[in-house]
């Protein structure tokens, strides 16, 4: 199929590149595609892409030279959002952040004497 039209090869072969570059943490590789020129054909999508790429190119390099990234972080915003929308929202705020708390098991639980729970999020 890329055979028959030579625009798509060309778009192929560039985002390709792009994304062996980036599995293989290859920053300069990445660099070097990136301070190409763009070929005629390339569509006005992955000019887009390439334009935005080489403008966070500085910060790109870190994520290459690092192991950390926000995924974690991430994931808890997710939570606490549908959490949010499976509450409908909490009219005491203090309610609402121990909530959070357990969920996440942020605090530990304490057994009280009489063999009742109680949390010590708040």
């Amino acid at each position: 199929m890329i055979a028959y039209d030579e625009a798509l090869a060309i778009n192929y072969n560039l985002y390709q590149r792009l994304l062996r570059a980036m599995d293989q943490h290859d920053y300069k590789a990445l660099e070097n595609i990136l301070n190409q020129r763009c070929p005629n054909e390339t569509t006005t999508y992955l000019r887009t892409s390439l334009k935005t790429l080489r403008k966070h190119l500085p910060y790109t390099q870190n994520s290459f030279t690092y192991p950390y990234n926000n995924g974690r972080i991430e994931g808890i915003n997710n939570k606490i959002k549908v959490l949010n929308r499976v509450a409908y929202g909490y009219r005491n705020f203090t309610h609402y952040k121990n909530r959070i708390i357990l969920h996440f098991n942020l605090k530990s639980v304490e057994k009280t004497t009489e063999n009742k729970t109680r949390s010590t999020a708040a």
